[in-house]
Formats: structure tokens, sequence, C-alpha cells
């Protein structure tokens, strides 16, 4: 079934492309809130998560944020502006204290030209990238909203290794909204099901899902309206 499997956008970078991109880039370090960049910037810098995390979304006419996806350590960004030098097009925004990798996009597209791994890699991510989003355009014109959140637990989620999972730390209510193309209170009366019915459990800020194998299979079958 079309959009029934959800898809993680964590396609980190290799040890050795790391390396590469290290050793023609600069440290810096961000506070949590910081915005990194902005749609309809011209500015082609790439971004290499070393230690946090950044959250990339928009903002309708209206003021309203639809987050796209969390980038973590190990995961590129703006790689987009430095390959087609067009301006930013998603809000990027640190989601805590973080420290980045950042190589000039002149810089970037010189290593495509001659290191193979290097492109090789790029060609399997972006690759990647598409997959992801056209899964999330399914999950937000075809599933209703309580199927959306358990599909964005289930992204969110680390197996345990024994057929449960974790959320170390939850994002808040209003964040999983913008995340799901929903409101607040939505969230909070889903959320609230999920827990009655014991697919999820709150301990904290940490969330314990004792079968994540039971959570995916809720979102295959209910991944259409009716």
């Amino acid at each position: 079934m079309p959009g029934a499997t959800v898809l993680k956008s964590n396609l980190t970078v290799p040890k050795d492309v790391r390396q590469i991109l290290a050793d023609n880039g600069r440290a810096v370090r961000v506070r949590k809130g910081q915005v990194l960049l902005a749609v309809g910037l011209p500015a082609t810098d790439v971004y290499l998560v070393v230690e946090g995390c950044v959250s990339v979304s928009l903002v309708s006419a209206q003021g309203r944020e639809t987050v796209l996806r969390s980038i973590g350590p190990g995961e590129l960004f703006g790689e987009l502006a430095a390959i087609d030098g067009e301006p930013r097009s998603a809000d990027v925004a640190a989601s805590e204290n973080s420290s980045l990798l950042v190589i000039p996009g002149r810089v970037f597209v010189s290593l495509i030209e001659r290191e193979p791994r290097l492109a090789l890699w790029l060609a399997r991510y972006l690759a990647q990238q598409v997959r992801y989003l056209t899964n999330r355009i399914y999950e937000l014109s075809t599933m209703a909203v309580g199927t959306r959140l358990q599909a964005e637990l289930t992204r969110l989620a680390v197996p345990d290794g024994n057929g449960g999972a974790t959320i170390a730390r939850i994002p808040t209510q209003a964040e999983l909204a913008a995340r799901i193309g929903t409101n607040r209170e939505t969230v909070t009366r889903e959320f609230s099901l999920l827990v009655r019915e014991r697919l999820v459990i709150r301990e904290g800020r940490r969330i314990v899902i004792p079968s994540l194998s039971k959570l995916a299979e809720r979102v295959s079958r209910y991944s259409h309206f009716g």
C-alpha cells in the first residue's frame, strides 16, 4: 500500500565523507532558537550537524508553521542552494544548543566535482530525501490527524532491541502539531487516546512504545480516510 511505510529522514554522512567535509569546513556553535537559514536568503553555505539538532520548516502567509523534518548529528543541510545557486527554500533553526561544521558553497561544489565518494553519497542522499518528502506529502493529504501523529511518533522512536522503542525527549505538543499540520489541541486529544490504549506510555518527557510493530501496523491500517 503506497504511503503505509513510515520513512525516516536520517541518511547520515559516512565517516570517510565526513572527513572530506571536515578538512574543508569550519566549526561553529549555535544557541537554541538561533535562525541559521531563512527562505529567500541568497547564501550557499552547507552545514553538517556534529552535535545537537536543527529544525527545517516553512511558515505560511497566515503565520502557520509546518515543520518538514528534524536534522540530527551526522546529517547535512543547505546543500540545495550550493548545488543550484538558488535562494534558500526553507527556514532552519537550532532546536537545541548545537555544534555545526560549515562548508562554503563554492568549496562544496568543487568537492563534488573531484571526490567520487562525496558525489555518490550525495546522489543517494538526495534520492532518499525525495522518497521521504513524497511520503510526507502522502501522509498530509490522505491520513487522518491521529494516524499522522502515530506515523510521526514511529519516526521519532528508537528501537530498544526487544520489540519496543523509546523517544528520549518528546517534542512539545505545539512542535508535534507543526510537524503533522494540525493544532496543539488536536495533538493533545489524539495523544491522550494513544496513552489510554497503552500504545504509548509517558514517563516525564520520555515516551515508551511497548510494541513498535503494533503502532506501525496501526498506521498502515488507517493510512486512508474513512
